[in-house]
């Protein structure tokens, strides 16, 4: 397995603790992460990984990645065997300036990436084969917010907010 782990230079230090890359056989099936007050984001660069985040019974295919904000709640990561992927671990603070919704919004449930900043070259509401999808691609498991009421749509449900005026 390597693992390889780098600090960001400034201005990037003041949002990220670090920038890692992960690849070969991990030395276990299943991590668990803990509650911790920071963010983390994968980008997966081979096959499916598998989350199951707080009191979730099923586990979740992530295809392309995750990001999930300050878990209160331990999360269950099953990684594929070889395992391939790049990843940052930020500051508490660190994924604002990035998102277009408050953070708070993705606390304790992992989103896929297309789910926060959307897909390029899609329509709203496609999907391409191939790339991640939670649940059924509806809004049961989103909770609402002042962000996502009214606005909830499949895959591009929190696209919208990019597109509202500030």
């Amino acid at each position: 397995m390597e693992y390889v782990s780098r600090a960001p230079r400034s201005p990037l230090d003041g949002l990220i603790d670090d920038l890692y890359y992960l690849e070969g056989t991990p030395p276990y099936a299943r991590l668990t992460l803990p509650p911790m007050p920071a963010a983390l984001l994968v980008v997966n660069l081979g096959a499916p990984f598998r989350v199951r985040g707080g009191t979730d019974i099923e586990t979740t295919e992530y295809a392309d990645g995750c990001v999930i904000t300050t878990p209160t709640r331990a999360f269950e990561f099953g990684y594929p065997s070889p395992t391939r992927s790049v990843g940052v671990h930020v500051k508490p603070w660190g994924l604002a300036p990035f998102l277009p919704m408050p953070a708070v919004e993705l606390c304790d449930r992992p989103v896929t990436l297309e789910q926060v900043w959307g897909s390029s070259g899609s329509s709203p509401g496609s999907h391409r084969p191939g790339t991640s999808r939670s649940g059924d691609g509806s809004c049961a498991n989103t909770p609402a917010t002042r962000w996502t009421a009214g606005r909830c749509r499949p895959i591009d449900f929190l696209q919208e907010r990019q597109l509202t005026a500030r």
